[in-house]
């Protein structure tokens, strides 16, 4: 079944299914996928908790307006790719909401994070090496910003760790195609994690918002690409 999920996210992802348009009828989809109606329908029942479709018995199911979807659902952000044509505002908006809790979260861990957590930051941190191929590089960057929701002391704010990973994994992409000369900074992650060893909140604030903001402008040329198409 979460194949299935998997593979009818991703099409809605891409456009396949337009927003407000009728979702295919169960037994094409049981027809098409080769599964059964058992896995069809559950399938739709995650997808209608993710916010992507709405089912109701006059109309059969139609795929929600995007406004509706759960962005804050990691696998709503990881089905999307460059090519999606949403992908431009999903990263955008996703660069503004890490813009907004990841510099308090590296004030806060300024001031709780134990020593081993120190330690994991700054290993992360060196670890960060962009000629590296992207699954280490993906899974340090992982390791950096996890461990610093970690050390916030604050369980809801680490909670956020799969969503940080999906939005990882979809920017690594987007901004590979969009702004390939966009690296990750090595020396900026060392310089938050020096702020957080050195337990000073203001500086790794001010040097958390200062990374992202390099985000922020990757998202702004990916803007810029997906409206020159």
């Amino acid at each position: 079944m979460k194949d299935t999920v998997e593979l009818l996210g991703k099409r809605i992802a891409r456009g396949e299914f337009e927003t407000g348009s009728t979702f295919p009828k169960e037994d094409d989809l049981v027809d098409e996928l080769g599964v059964s109606r058992t896995v069809v329908r559950e399938a739709i029942k995650v997808l209608c908790g993710k916010g992507l479709v709405r089912t109701a018995r006059r109309y059969g199911s139609r795929v929600c307006p995007f406004d509706d979807w759960n962005l804050l659902d990691p696998d709503v952000i990881r089905w999307h790719d460059p090519n999606s044509p949403l992908a431009s505002r999903l990263y955008s908006e996703a660069t503004d909401l890490r813009l907004i809790f990841e510099p308090e979260a590296a004030a806060l861990a300024a001031l709780n994070a134990d020593e081993e957590q120190r330690a994991t930051i700054m290993a992360a941190a060196h670890s960060l090496r962009p000629e590296e191929n992207d699954p280490e590089l993906i899974g340090a960057d992982y390791a950096f910003h996890a461990t610093i929701l970690q050390a916030s002391g604050s369980l809801m704010l680490s909670q956020l760790e799969n969503l940080i990973y999906a939005v990882l994994i979809f920017s690594y992409s987007a901004g590979r195609k969009s702004a390939p000369e966009e690296l990750v900074s090595r020396r900026n992650h060392i310089g938050v994690a020096e702020a957080i060893i050195g337990g000073d909140a203001d500086q790794a604030r001010i040097r958390m918002r200062n990374m992202l903001q390099q985000n922020k402008m990757v998202a702004e040329k990916i803007d810029a690409s997906h409206g020159a198409m």
